[in-house]
């Protein structure tokens, strides 16, 4: 299937973000910056970003938190862990503009109220071509919640570079403890909703996390990390494997979301750790993908 004009422009102001981050605050950043790629479809709506992704049609009648935090506890049951916490991200395109500082404040300052964080702290920042506003604040169940709005404008085609557009991205992460689990599924339908009433089309993702209470060689990581994707009934569509850890992505069509890898579907990540400091396995589980370092 052929890109339109506007895909091909998302994909290429994606790689300039990339570029951008990777400058600015190394890998970390492009873990952000990945979220480009997803594609989330609420009950009755159909996305498509510049990964050429397509909606999961559902008719399920549970919400989307519910579904998804279902979904990733089979998979961390499965590998018989310990739950430690999670985490919710929403990564979403609020417009092809560029914004002043004053007017990513307004939208902060909304979304803030909305989400209703205690003891937030604001982090702003004016370069050539870039503005930047964070929040960082608590939410309930003493989650971690940091929002961060990007406003880049264009930049002219030169030898080397193609013309790109403006464009403002929000992205919400919400870090929660596992003691907090009960809030998942309500803190997810809630970025949602709060990204939608902002005029953005939420495309989310979350991961789960937890820990075995012994260390892992190879072969039992790749074991365990497989028994997580046949619980929800998941292929395995890449691999990575490492001494220290071992990263399964696979499709199972039960998510909400999938993106395309190598011309592949993939809805579901998971990732085991073997930490040789605390003599323990840390493990990850993610859908559509991890959208962390480990």
């Amino acid at each position: 299937m052929a890109q339109t004009s506007a895909q091909k422009r998302m994909a290429r102001l994606r790689n300039r973000r990339i570029k951008r981050r990777v400058k600015q605050f190394g890998w970390a950043g492009v873990l952000v910056a990945i979220g480009a790629c997803l594609v989330h479809s609420p009950s009755g709506s159909t996305v498509q970003a510049s990964t050429m992704s397509q909606p999961v049609d559902t008719t399920s009648a549970a919400s989307d938190g519910v579904r998804q935090l279902n979904y990733l506890q089979t998979a961390m049951s499965a590998m018989k862990a310990t739950p430690t916490g999670y985490a919710i991200h929403d990564w979403t395109v609020l417009d092809d503009e560029y914004h002043t500082e004053k007017q990513l404040e307004t939208i902060a300052i909304q979304l803030e109220q909305e989400f209703d964080l205690t003891n937030a702290k604001v982090t702003t920042r004016s370069e050539q071509n870039e503005t930047f506003y964070q929040v960082d604040g608590t939410w309930s169940g003493s989650t971690d919640v940091r929002m961060v709005l990007t406003s880049l404008q264009g930049e002219q085609a030169s030898q080397q570079t193609t013309s790109t557009g403006d464009e403002s991205v929000l992205t919400v992460t919400a870090l929660g403890t596992a003691a907090g689990m009960n809030l998942f599924a309500q803190q997810y339908d809630t970025v949602e909703q709060m990204v939608a009433a902002v005029q953005g089309t939420p495309q989310m993702s979350a991961y789960l996390t937890g820990t075995l209470p012994t260390e892992t060689d190879e072969a039992q990581a790749n074991a365990i990390a497989s028994t997580a994707l046949a619980s929800v009934h998941a292929t395995t569509v890449e691999a990575l494997r490492t001494q220290l850890e071992t990263s399964l992505s696979g499709y199972s069509a039960d998510p909400l979301t999938y993106i395309d890898t190598n011309g592949k579907r993939m809805d579901v990540q998971v990732a085991v750790h073997d930490d040789t400091y605390h003599h323990r396995t840390d493990v990850l589980v993610g859908t559509p993908i991890i959208t962390t370092t480990y």
